[in-house]
Order: structure tokens, then sequence, then C-alpha cells
């Protein structure tokens, strides 16, 4: 038995010796990936075209669409990209028709609210959202609809790295008082190897069947916290790398049919900052 010792021993120290070379090359591949420059490029060339066809087939399209029935009518719809390009600030037009005193709409529709969608990657879901028109007992909402006009088709990769930022509803306070003050608040996910520029956060309300009842384009971090309800600054600006927890305040007061746990927040961010934001015309 005492013969095996030394030979147990060498084994050992091989073995240990073996985890340690690993240990260093395990190092060494996380230096370098963590050294590596990051690919997701500052900006794209803009060739504007039909949002609707893409190069190949394919095009985006309104998935689903709805409307609230609250004081002032807000819009909500989801967008897909069925295509196998990139979609690159995608321009639409929310639009709504409106009957007053009964009668049929006139050649006259509603307002329109132009708004720009930063990124589409292939067979993305993005949500968008906005109210549009107070209705009262004379003016009834006919119908709404998304109008797409253009967007920049790139192909697949062609922003290198980019992932699309997920957002994790946590909790909504509803707060009665003018101007409305209720409060959605979220977790924000980005794994993307640098800031980007937030252009807004969609959020698309729907009631306990799934059918979506309103929306609304925000800034993120409240920009104003509601009365008598606190909310936490976030350790970060949006659309930065990593985790953190914000908050928006729509311009309505949530929808009172909309079931909470069902409410989705879509970040929009883009690879910089353009010279004229529409999403922040209104």
């Amino acid at each position: 038995m005492t013969k095996r010792k030394p030979l147990l021993l060498t084994i050992v120290v091989l073995v240990v010796a073996a985890a340690g070379v690993t240990a260093v090359v395990l190092s060494t591949r996380d230096d370098e990936s963590a050294s590596k420059p990051c690919d997701i490029p500052n900006s794209v060339q803009e060739q504007p075209t039909s949002a609707k066809t893409a190069p190949g087939g394919g095009g985006i399209e309104v998935a689903e669409k709805g409307v609230s029935s609250s004081a002032l009518a807000s819009m909500g719809a989801v967008l897909h990209n069925t295509s196998d390009h990139v979609a690159y600030r995608t321009r639409l037009t929310l639009k709504v028709v409106v009957s007053v005193n009964g009668l049929p709409p006139g050649p006259i529709q509603g307002p329109s609210m132009t708004m720009e969608i930063p990124v589409m990657l292939p067979g993305q879901r993005v949500g968008v959202g906005r109210p549009l028109i107070r209705v009262s007992a004379t003016n009834k909402v006919v119908s709404a609809d998304v109008d797409l006009q253009t967007t920049t088709w790139l192909s697949n990769g062609a922003l290198g790295g980019f992932t699309p930022t997920t957002d994790t509803y946590e909790s909504t306070s509803r707060v009665s008082s003018s101007p409305p003050s209720d409060a959605v608040r979220y977790t924000e996910r980005s794994a993307n190897c640098r800031a980007l520029s937030s252009r807004r956060t969609a959020v698309v309300f729907r009631d306990a069947n799934g059918k979506i009842v309103g929306g609304d384009l925000l800034p993120p971090d409240g920009k104003g916290n509601p009365a008598g309800s606190p909310q936490q600054s976030p350790s970060s600006p949006s659309c930065s790398p990593g985790e953190r927890s914000t908050w928006i305040v729509p311009l309505q007061n949530v929808p009172q049919n909309a079931d909470d746990k069902r409410t989705e927040l879509y970040s929009y961010c883009d690879l910089n900052a353009p010279p004229s934001d529409v999403n922040n015309a209104f």
C-alpha cells in the first residue's frame, strides 16, 4: 500500500496542474472577449423605401390593433417584420375616423400622428401606441388604423451584435388626479455592447381577453412622479447595457378595462439620436 502513495500523489499533481492550465485558457478567452471592440455601428446610410415590401419578400405588417373608449381615446397596435431584412427607422402614421353627432364620417377624418420605430429585426414584433382624440357624447371613434410609410431595409447582420432591448412589466399604480398620473413600472434589459439612444418607450394595453384597448409612447423614467406614489430613479439611462428598473406615466389614465398584467412595453433604442425626432414632436 505504501508503494502506491507516490503514484497517487503524482496523479493529483497532474490533475491540479491541468485544471490550472484550463483556468488560464478560460481566463484568456474571457479577456479576449472583453477587449473585443463593439461592432454595433454608430450610423447607417438611410435609403427610405416602402415599409410594406422588403427585398426578397415580406415586409412590415399590422398584426393587431385596438382603440380605447376613454375620454382621451388612444390606439395601440403590434407590428410584425415578416421579412429576412432589418427594418431601420420605420415611419408610420396612426389615424382615427370620428363620427360627430351620430352622422357618417365625412371627407375630413380625425387627427393623425406620425411615429418612427428605430429597429425591427427579421421576425420581430414591436408595439406602437398614442392618444389620438378626446371623445365625448357627440364624438365617437368609428375606426383607427396604422398607415405604414417608409423604412430603410438592411441585410441581416448589418447592425453587428445589436439585439432588441427586452422589457418586463412589473406593476401599475393608479392615482386619480388631474393631469393623469398613473404609473407603469417595468424592468429594461439590454445585452448590447454599448449605450444606444433612447427614443421613448411604447406601451400597449390589453383587456382580460388579450384584446388591445389602447396604447401610448412616452419618455422613460416617468418625467414626473405620480402624486402619492414615489418612484425610485433608475441607476442608468434607458437603452444602456445591463438591467434597470424604470417607469412611464401615460398621457391619459390607464384604460379602466385594461388587465394590468397583460401590459406590454417596448423600449425604442436607436443607433444614435436623429437630428429631428418625430417621436418627440408631440
